[in-house]
């Protein structure tokens, strides 16, 4: 049976059992019951067997010794349950009579309802104690004591920095030779299909990654998609990943037509690039299933897949297999050595060299091996253990997943159960970093040794130490490069599943079987709307975990209440239940049965109340309530005094009192401020529920704010000082007209609610209708700053220095009606370059209708201007100006990427376009603005720098000022233009060599006719991409599109007054589609075989005319 090929890892679990059975809280309690004796022979007992159990669960090649343990496992659950129930009891009975005296305690335990529990669980700590005894006499072999593990995780975080998939050994000769042959052009098919063929392990995704991702290679495609297959071959799946990648969210509920139309109008025409990774199916049938619906992109489009059998791969070819190959000895050596050395350092010992070679000697070249090792054999000493390893666990190596399972064997007990308990996710599944952790604590595998070590932050070290051993891969971070998700290597993920074997489980089907003895299962949601859970996992009493798989979220089925209530009344051991998506409407108040549970999930459910049962749930940690209408939480919340995470944002209209109570609260996405300013409403909390909230971390939003005196002496009850853990802070204020007289008080209010000081980690600071005129001196100490939004500040008329957050990258202001500089002091040159907002990244100024300048000067003339130095940004990358008419000046941005001026002045532009070209070899020292235009790129030296060159999107609309054409020059990175309702003629250059997408639209004005803009059309030899947008004007297209040879896509709407196709239409050889819309005269003439012009077009793949 599968249950006898389980690996046993059961130190963990003992050593809750001690901590618990020793708590003062339950010895003390247990003594009123009568069970204290019994507690304590049951620690002492577990504590003998805990002693051998690390050298036990080494020694599980041995049968005998795995047989004793898995005997062992049922006792050793058995108890870890009871104690936990004990543990839970006394802990909910010492609140309770915290206030009472000595005798009315006395009193409360001599009640007949606690007399009869102090027997009951006396007579089943005696019972479970028996049968462990028994199991540890039955031991007749030795086994060396360990009374404690050895933590090896914090040498790996601090000493060693994690090899990422981005250091890419050995495969840059087969990215460029895969990068060729996609891009040969002597290929027939307009799509064409290459495999990547190697065994698993060898990188064929990382090869894949590095194709996609390339730059240069990026340019020849106008779509990619990346999908991973694994072992589910589905069509209907395969497309819906192929239009979430599209469409940048899952497609709805749609009928298998309806999403094949959608795909097509994602692909058709179009240059695409897909990879479909890790394919396994060698169904044929299936495949040109797929294949057909894959078949219209324009010529070019390439689908590049990954699989491990050459049989496969035959079926999906168009091209010739490409064979990956494993590393050369020469790279092989550079990975291990990185891995295996601290720094990456060459031993000195040749010796050292000489036994590492013949180790990895048995990884066949195979990256993910020679990681896996390398990373074991960082934690061993080379000197001593290297040969003794070599020579003995290495020798009885036979394939790449028994080494893997040798680096397995060599984790903790406590990182083993960890990494275990993750074959509840399928092959390929994106697993939520944060999400695991709590997962991991809920299940007990991560225990403190002291009240000051925070859970999570233990649970990151666990994680970050198995990702530094290559058990995890594939890291998806957010933009302060915090790891948001991740993914199992295939092999990884086969190992974690033989080695949990029938412990943990995933439910695919009704009818298939669950062991009566697994304790952690993940459901698939599709099985579970249409048909229950499936019979057999009710004989599985003591399941821990009950999760459910994500898939669609338009489900139409929902989990029936009887379910519900048949999942709740079954396992009572439960400590992690998902129910997220299920069309719950209402949960069971039988929930409250549960006392084990830690963790609950009933996200994305239709429910608008939670059952006041779940305040019985004394050992919940984590409430998962996101998308729920819920708009309010319990009135007796304070019972949950181990609720450390209220997950979601909710409709809330008010916080219960006594929230602050929970002192264990970590994550609390919102608080919302009562509409009654008296807080006079009983169950109603105000800003001081924050006071002790003081573990609260990540992010917070304090909604519905007040204005005045009153609101202010409440902000100071908040403690928001004290939250030093917090990173992301959003104040927002109520809508209401700020009386001059409280202009002050919101200043007072906005100081007591941030947490500033040197110990302060805001990194986001977001304020929502603040009502000062000023900031409070105490926001400058926000030194870790990256984030700072102002939204309907509209008294606000100055921003605290910005010279003082050196790390700030974004900075948002919105509807700032009084604001008028930016800067209260005067500019006299003493920023300089380096030095003025070094990390400013993007800028954004919206609807500032009196914003002048950055700083204030006595003339707002472009005279005085050219006498000024302004300094400029030295990082800003992306900048959007919108609705701001008056806002003639800025610090320059000569590094722009991206660009958005919308209703405003073009003289910020033509300030940084004036420039002098920069001098690279003094770091950023830009000079003063010149009066001439730049001169041209090719005359440049080498250490110069063209002020905007790095531009590669510019939008300007709704313009009455002209961009004159000889500041376009600088432009030569520009890979998208927008020009919309703007003026004048079109502002092309021959200098737009990178220009690939160029829309022109929504003006009368705009000129487009001029013929001495014939050579400027020339110019545009990347131009893909050309949309004409409702121009009534419009009449003739420019002769000059003529020349662009490389253009696929011509769209033309609106344009009512354009009369014909001209004859050179067929000069666009590249040309795949031609769309016409909403042009009466251009559309008659171009009906199919009847118009005039049908035969100048008929010849364009991909047609579309209203």
């Amino acid at each position: 049976m599968a249950e006898e090929r389980a690996e046993v890892v059961l130190f963990n679990v003992s050593a809750g059992i001690i901590e618990k059975a020793g708590n003062l809280t339950v010895q003390e309690i247990g003594l009123l019951w009568g069970v204290k004796h019994e507690t304590q022979k049951l620690s002492k007992t577990v504590s003998a067997i805990s002693a051998v159990l690390l050298d036990a669960e080494k020694k599980q090649w041995n049968s005998e010794v795995k047989q004793w343990l898995t005997t062992l496992k049922d006792p050793i659950y058995e108890a870890d349950d009871l104690v936990d129930d004990i543990f839970t009891e006394t802990s909910r009975l010492q609140r309770m009579t915290r206030n009472k005296t000595a005798k009315e305690v006395s009193i409360f335990f001599s009640k007949s309802n606690q007399l009869v529990y102090g027997h009951k669980m006396g007579h089943k700590v005696k019972a479970v104690r028996e049968k462990l005894d028994a199991v540890a006499a039955d031991r007749t072999f030795y086994l060396v004591e360990h009374l404690e593990e050895t933590q090896v995780r914090n040498r790996a975080r601090e000493t060693h920095s994690f090899v990422g998939a981005e250091a890419v050994i050995g495969r840059e000769n087969d990215k460029q030779a895969i990068i060729e042959i996609l891009l040969d052009s002597n290929v027939e098919e307009n799509v064409s299909i290459l495999p990547i063929v190697g065994i698993g392990g060898l990188g064929k995704t990382t090869l894949a990654e590095l194709v996609f991702n390339d730059e240069e290679f990026k340019k020849h495609f106008d779509q990619k998609f990346w999908v991973c297959v694994s072992d589910d071959f589905e069509v209907r799946v395969i497309v819906e990943k192929i239009m979430e990648c599209a469409q940048n969210e899952k497609p709805r509920n749609l009928e298998m037509n309806t999403l094949v139309n959608e795909l097509k109008k994602e692909i058709d025409g179009k240059r695409y690039l897909l990879v479909l990774d890790d394919v396994w199916n060698d169904n044929h049938e299936k495949w040109l299933s797929l294949k057909n619906i894959l078949m219209s992109g324009a010529k070019g489009s390439r689908i590049l897949v990954t699989v491990r059998e050459e049989r496969v791969a035959n079926i999906v070819q168009t091209m010739k297999p490409y064979f990956l190959r494993g590393l050369s000895e020469h790279e092989v050596w550079l990975l291990f050595k990185k891995m295996a050395f601290e720094n990456g350092e060459e031993p000195k010992n040749p010796i050292i060299k000489s036994i590492g070679m013949e180790i990895i000697e048995k990884c066949r070249g195979v990256p993910l091996a020679i990681r896996s090792i390398g990373s074991l054999l960082y934690f061993k000493n080379p000197e001593k253990d290297w040969l003794s390893f070599k020579d003995n666990e290495l020798l009885k190596v036979t394939n790449i997943l028994q080494t893997l399972k040798l680096s397995y064997d060599h984790l903790p007990s406590y990182l083993k159960q960890c990494f275990t308990y993750c074959c509840l996710f399928p092959k390929d599944y994106k697993i939520h970093k944060i999400t695991l952790i709590k997962m991991w604590i809920a299940q007990g595998f991560i225990r403190s040794s002291s009240l000051d070590q925070c859970l999570e932050d233990i649970g990151h070290e666990y994680f970050m130490d198995l990702l530094w051993r290559s058990f995890f891969q594939e890291v998806e971070e957010d933009q302060r490069g915090n790891i948001l998700q991740f993914k199992m290597h295939d092999l990884m993920y086969d190992l974690a599943k033989s080695i949990a074997a029938s412990d943990s489980t995933i439910s695919y089907l009704q009818e298939e079987d669950i062991h009566e003895k697994t304790l952690h299962v993940s459901f698939d949601k599709t099985i579970l709307s249409s048909w229950g859970i499936p019979i057999s996992s009710y004989e599985a009493r003591r399941i821990r975990t009950f999760h459910l798989l994500g898939g669609s979220r338009y489900l139409d089925k929902r989990l029936d209440e009887s379910t519900c209530d048949a999942i709740v009344s079954s396992f009572k051991f439960i400590r992690l239940l998902d129910l997220h998506d299920m069309k719950i409407e209402s949960i069971p108040s039988s929930i409250g049965e549960l006392r084990h549970l830690r963790y609950l999930d009933v996200s994305y459910n239709p429910i608008y109340m939670l059952p006041s049962s779940i305040t019985r749930l004394h050992n919940l940690q984590t409430l998962r309530l996101f998308e729920c209408n819920i708009k309010e939480l319990p009135i007796d919340i304070n019972k949950l005094v181990n609720l450390t995470h209220i997950d979601g944002e909710l409709h809330l209209t008010h916080m219960p009192r006594g929230l602050g109570q929970l002192t264990k609260l970590q994550t609390l996405l919102q608080f919302v401020m009562s509409r009654n300013s008296s807080l006079d409403f009983k169950h109603h909390g105000g800003l001081k529920e924050l006071n002790g909230l003081n573990k609260l971390r990540g992010t917070l939003e304090i909604k519905g704010l007040r204005h005045g005196k009153e609101a202010a002496s409440e902000s100071k009850d908040s403690n928001m000082k004290e939250k030093i853990h917090l990173q992301d802070l959003t104040l927002s204020w109520r809508k209401e007209e700020v009386d001059e007289s409280n202009v002050g008080y919101n200043e007072e209010s906005l100081e007591a609610l941030l947490p500033h000081g040197p110990l302060s980690n805001l990194q986001l600071l977001y304020l929502n209708g603040y009502g000062g005129l000023r900031f409070p001196s105490a926001i400058s100490s926000l030194s870790n700053l990256v984030e700072f939004s102002l939204y309907a500040c509209n008294k606000c008329q100055h921003l605290p220095p910005l010279d003082q957050f050196h790390s700030l990258k974004t900075l948002y202001l919105y509807k700032m009606n009084d604001l008028e500089y930016i800067s209260e002091r005067e500019n006299n040159g003493e920023f300089s370059d380096s030095s003025f907002l070094p990390s400013l990244e993007q800028l954004t100024i919206q609807h500032c209708p009196n914003l002048k300048g950055w700083w204030q000067r006595q003339r707002d003339s472009v005279e005085e201007f050219h006498n000024h130095s302004l300094p400029s940004f030295p990082h800003l990358s992306n900048l959007l100006i919108q609705e701001c008419p008056k806002l003639i000046s800025l610090p320059l941005f000569p590094y722009l990427e991206e660009l958005v001026l919308d209703k405003c002045s073009l003289k910020p532009l033509e300030q940084t376009l004036r420039m002098e070209v920069i001098n690279t070899e003094t770091p950023k020292n830009l000079t003063s603005i010149a009066a001439t235009s730049t001169s041209s790129s090719s005359t440049l030296a080498a250490s110069s720098f063209i002020p905007l060159s790095k531009l590669k999107s510019m939008e300007i609309w709704i313009m009455e000022e002209t961009l004159p054409k000889e500041m376009m020059c600088n432009l030569i990175s520009l890979q998208d233009l927008t020009i919309h309702n703007c003026c004048g003629p079109l502002p092309l250059s021959r200098h737009l060599t990178a220009l690939q997408y160029l829309t022109v639209g929504g003006s009368k004005e705009v000129d487009l006719t001029n013929d001495g803009d014939e050579m400027e059309w020339h110019g545009l030899q990347s131009l893909r991409h050309l949309h004409f947008l409702y121009l009534p004007n419009l009449a003739t297209l420019p002769v000059g599109i003529q020349y662009l040879t490389s253009l696929q896509t011509l769209r033309i709407y609106g344009c009512r007054s354009l009369s014909a196709i001209p004859e050179w239409i067929c000069n666009l050889t590249s040309l795949q589609t031609l769309r016409i819309w909403d042009c009466p005269i251009l559309s008659k003439r171009c009906e199919r075989e009847a118009g005039e012009d049908w035969s100048k077009i008929e010849h364009i793949p991909d047609l579309r005319i209203d």
